[in-house]
């Protein structure tokens, strides 16, 4: 709930920015440095698109997917400068950026990539067919160009030889947007076909074509462009509703694994806890201050698993393409509001398997260590309360037989007390040994 209305505030203030912006840049005549803002424009569209994609693939696979399809996307338009094919004879001016080979801007590889994707995605949503995947995906597409071909053309970012009927773009240019379009969705279906991704397509990767859009739109609207304008309502209305019924975070989907903890698949964590919890990665994290206290925490009342229970310093999921430091980091900030703590993987192969009230907790969860003096702010939607405990006295309550803590926290103190990783974080003091 949290993290939603943040989005929500993020998203609206975006948006405003936008809106702004459009009136902005038809009202004014380009300064000289348009190029450079243009550019830097381009690649702010992309960001939320391509983190996104990362997000999905990982690093490496996403990275192959967007140089091919910029190289593809850029192929296309040099193409088209040089014979016609498939645009019409179309010319750049030098307002998005320098011109690869003198004709076409560099920024075209990232203006174009997050339409694709997120055409891509939506078709993968809706359809199970590859062959309606990819008719929906290119005339997805089309829409898309029918909004912002005019605008740019109204700006001066492009223009074709002898105009057109449709706000100076000639018809021949939707029909070029037909075919690479198709091209480009076939080559995304295999290629993503081909890195076999164990996540469902997220809806955030259609985020940057969202705002491109709204963009186009609003230019549009500024400038008297009724069709355009009208279309791009419309695709920004649907892609709204489309983000609201398919929506998932990246952080609620577990990653399911063999006994030596190779990665089979991905569930939603609200359907995998529950009295056959199939083992999953997950990890725990012990903080301790300069004292050499603990911190423990309780767990919020509205939690599915051990809801009020007195735990650990931190515990969460790793996410499909994550390091287990960084997912811990990242769960330090939400759950804790704790933030650039240096993590120390203490025991990198606990695993354990526990039951309470019906609902089973079954993971392969390596255990961090950490020092630090700030005071945490919790997420009441995580954490109820916490509190600072002597090493001592933990190991004495973990000890005794009606101890209450979470059963993880009560074997990985054990172990820990144990742990060389812990005796040279807390290198300051003799730990206690295990009772």
């Amino acid at each position: 709930m949290l993290k939603t209305s943040r989005i929500s505030i993020f998203t609206a203030i975006v948006l405003v920015l936008l809106a702004s912006g459009a009136v902005f840049m038809t009202r004014v005549e380009m300064p000289r440095w348009a190029n450079v803002l243009s550019s830097i424009n381009v690649l702010l569209f992309a960001v939320p698109s391509f983190w996104a994609l990362k997000l999905w693939l990982g690093w490496r696979d996403a990275a192959k997917l967007v140089a091919i399809l910029g190289i593809y996307a850029v192929a296309a338009e040099i193409l088209a400068v040089y014979t016609g094919f498939p645009y019409g004879h179309i010319g750049y001016s030098g307002n998005l950026g320098y011109k690869l080979f003198g004709v076409v801007p560099w920024t075209i590889a990232f203006a174009w990539t997050p339409l694709m994707l997120c055409s891509y995605t939506a078709a993968r949503d809706l359809f199970v067919s590859r062959r309606r995947r990819i008719l929906f995906s290119t005339f997805l597409l089309l829409a898309f160009d029918l909004v912002l071909d005019p605008g740019a053309v109204t700006l001066g970012f492009w223009s074709y030889t002898g105009g057109g009927v449709y706000y100076g773009v000639p018809a021949l240019n939707f029909l070029g947007w037909v075919v690479v379009g198709m091209v480009g969705s076939l080559i995304t279906e295999f290629t993503i076909s081909h890195f076999r991704p164990m996540l469902p397509p997220p809806v955030q990767i259609g985020s940057s074509a969202f705002f491109i859009i709204f963009f186009w739109t609003a230019l549009a609207a500024v400038a008297g462009l009724g069709i355009p304008a009208a279309i791009g309502g419309g695709c920004a209305i649907a892609m709204y509703l489309w983000y609201r019924r398919s929506y998932y975070a990246f952080d609620e989907m577990v990653v399911l694994v063999d006994e030596e903890n190779n990665p089979l698949a991905t569930a939603r964590k609200s359907e995998t806890h529950n009295a056959d919890t199939k083992l999953h990665r997950a990890f725990s994290v012990f903080l301790f201050n300069s004292k050499g206290e603990l911190l423990l925490q309780r767990r919020a009342f509205g939690k599915l698993t051990w809801p009020g229970v007195w735990s650990n310093s931190c515990c969460g999921h790793t996410m499909l393409n994550e390091r287990t430091e960084q997912a811990a980091a990242r769960r330090l900030g939400y759950e804790l509001g704790l933030r650039n703590v240096e993590l120390h993987i203490a025991l990198p192969h606990f695993r354990y398997r526990a039951e309470k009230d019906g609902v089973v907790e079954n993971e392969i969860c390596p255990v961090l260590v950490g020092v630090t003096d700030q005071e945490p702010s919790i997420n009441p939607h995580e954490v109820a309360e916490v509190e600072w405990i002597a090493w001592d006295d933990f190991l004495d309550s973990i000890a005794d037989s009606s101890c209450e803590l979470s059963p993880w926290a009560v074997e990985e103190g054990f172990l820990l007390a144990k742990s060389p990783v812990l005796r040279k974080v807390l290198g300051f003091k003799e730990l206690k040994a295990a009772a």
